[in-house]
């Protein structure tokens, strides 16, 4: 017990580093020879990430609440939106120390409770219209359950089915002051949600996606920040541009259609114009599209070319499905990992080049999925949990 023990604590402190930002290489080396090592150590690893899952686990067994530290630290971390500092261990002090505790806390319970507990042969559902939205206060509110309207200076916040949330400004434009209070609403894996900015613009978001913007628009410009992917439908205001940053690009537009892709454990980021023009730019350079044309920008070395874009493909996911031409089995199992809230473990890492093309519906249980992938004859699939491993 001793041993099991000091590996739990010891994996704890390097995946508690990597959250802060101080893992060494030699650390990281560790880590993901550790995650590499069997499916259910990737399993446990994705379930470390969620800051939500983790809290409410521990917090039912030690009965304290854990929720609000919790989140604090997540706001000061993520800065997804903010400052892109480091935070550095000696910077959060005792919060690191609380976070780096409940993660071996834990590890030790869902190892104990894994051993107890044989696994449930569950069907894997697809995502559905999940969302939280965080307040300028500091307030969330888990969208899926609101009912109310909120209101917020002279903006008032409602959903207006079961998936789209709706900023109605009842301020004329002179009108509006020069206070900016901004939003945030947040897609869980397995998750998506539609959103009507107070402009009227209209924003879908795909799963594992955040945009922070403000409750209603003033100065010179409408910008948004966003990370994931989304599709726009901007309101045209030839006085007042519309911009979307997300990581190292702006993407300036009038009045336009187009879909963004930039998660942050991809390489590239995506912008697709579906009509009208936009101007896609980052440090040094820019680039303007038209209809039909997509933007891939390297964040590594911040080179941008522009290439013919198959929309339909790309947007596929608005539409319920995924077009799967000439795409690796690594992009397909990622874009099913976000929608299906899975982790993927890969018996043999070669798998993840092999190249499938076709389509499979977007709200089929996932084994469906699987079962039609499986037919190419390329690759077969197990499910174990909530965890999909690849073999040939």
């Amino acid at each position: 017990m001793e041993k099991l023990e000091h590996t739990v604590f010891q994996i704890s402190e390097l995946i508690g580093k990597e959250r802060f930002g101080t893992l060494s290489e030699e650390e990281n080396e560790v880590l993901e020879e550790w995650r590499r090592q069997s499916a259910e150590h990737e399993t446990l690893y994705q379930k470390l990430q969620d800051t939500r899952y983790l809290s409410e686990s521990v917090a039912r067994l030690s009965g304290i609440d854990t929720r609000q530290p919790l989140l604090h630290m997540q706001r000061q971390i993520a800065g997804f939106t903010r400052r892109r500092q480091i935070l550095r261990l000696r910077q959060i002090g005792g919060v690191a120390a609380l976070f780096l505790i409940l993660l071996g806390s834990f590890w030790l319970v869902h190892r104990q409770s894994s051993l107890r507990q044989p696994p449930v042969d569950r069907p894997i559902l697809a995502g559905g219209p999940r969302a939280v939205l965080h307040l300028g206060n500091g307030e969330l509110i888990h969208l899926d359950t609101l009912q109310q309207t909120i209101t917020q200076g002279e903006v008032r916040i409602s959903k207006t089915d079961d998936r789209k949330l709706s900023y109605d400004s009842r301020q004329e434009k002179n009108e509006k002051s020069g206070k900016v209070v901004y939003n945030e609403i947040e897609i869980p894996r397995g998750g998506e949600f539609d959103l009507v900015l107070a402009d009227g613009t209209q924003v879908w978001l795909n799963a594992e996606s955040r945009l922070r913007y403000p409750v209603e628009f003033s100065g010179k410009e409408r910008k948004v920040v966003l990370e994931g992917e989304a599709y726009f439908q901007v309101k045209k205001n030839p006085s007042l541009p519309f911009r979307v940053e997300i990581r190292n690009q702006v993407i300036e537009v009038l009045g336009t259609e187009f879909n963004v892709s930039g998660y942050k454990d991809e390489v590239h980021v995506y912008t697709t114009l579906v009509n009208g023009k936009v101007k896609v730019a980052t440090t040094g350079r820019d680039m303007t599209l038209l209809p039909g044309e997509q933007c891939v920008l390297d964040t590594g070395d911040g080179s941008m070319i522009r290439q013919q874009a198959d929309v339909d493909k790309i947007i596929s996911w608005k539409k319920g499905k995924f077009i799967l031409e000439e795409q690796t089995l690594e992009q397909i199992m990622q874009k099913l990992a976000r929608w299906y809230d899975i982790t993927v473990f890969y018996q043999n890492p070669a798998l993840k080049n092999k190249v499938f093309k076709g389509s499979v519906p977007r709200y089929a249980e996932l084994q469906q999925v699987l079962n039609i992938l499986e037919k190419t004859g390329e690759v077969q699939f197990h499910i174990q949990n909530r965890t999909v491993i690849v073999k040939e």
